[in-house]
């Protein structure tokens, strides 16, 4: 289904930047995924449980403000990892790690700022906003999965990036960098029945590659 709704999205956004000063394109992220926890009980020790390699992929748009100031927005499909690590205070028993794949379907806010060219075709640029992800999917991984009974259908993080972009012709522009997204929102829903809380943000590093035309 997501694939579905990506088409037609890019399609949506083919029509709006012919009859504007829009830059479309698509991006292709290869991401570390982790998550943080916050929780205090006096039961167990709650901790994250590793990263994941995962994906994030879709349309892009840059809105041109003024010279090399640009809003810039999209919509990925984005996979995430999140992974828990139990142990009890007392100290009997095996640690327990439960491990949830969750996907949303992320739209990026954010404003990117382009320096002057460095060398020919060539600039830099640095990018900084927020993001709005809307849950699609989301999969327990594994049988001993009981801390978490459902994830919240809203995420949000902060987005910083940053990288170069290199102009192959007059409307084609391959950009390459790295970005990173730290979580805002509390992504547990319902979760099992505890002496604690469990407060669960998601982050992840990307490898942004792309193209647009």
């Amino acid at each position: 289904m997501s694939k579905y709704i990506l088409i037609v999205c890019l399609c949506v956004l083919s029509i709006i930047s012919a009859n504007a000063q829009f830059k479309l394109g698509i991006q292709f992220s290869p991401t570390l995924s982790t998550n943080r926890i916050e929780a205090s009980s006096d039961s167990l020790n709650l901790d994250t449980d590793g990263t994941g390699l995962r994906m994030a992929l879709g349309p892009i748009i840059d809105y041109q403000i003024k010279d090399n100031y640009y809003f810039s927005s999209g919509l990925l499909f984005v996979s995430k990892r999140v992974g828990i690590e139990s142990t009890r205070v007392d100290g009997d028993g095996l640690p327990n790690r439960e491990t949830y794949s969750l996907q949303y379907l992320q739209v990026p806010l954010s404003l990117k700022l382009l320096t002057n060219e460095v060398s020919l075709d060539k600039k830099f640029y640095f990018q900084l906003g927020t993001t709005l992800e809307f849950a699609i999917d989301e999969k327990s991984k594994g049988d001993t999965n009981f801390l978490i009974d459902d994830f919240a259908f809203f995420d949000s993080s902060l987005l910083l990036g940053f990288g170069l972009e290199f102009r192959l012709g007059v409307n084609t522009t391959l950009f390459g960098g790295f970005s990173y997204h730290r979580g805002l929102a509390n992504v547990v829903g319902e979760q099992a029945a505890l002496d604690t809380e469990i407060k669960m943000k998601n982050d992840y590093l990307s490898l942004d590659m792309g193209i647009k035309f």
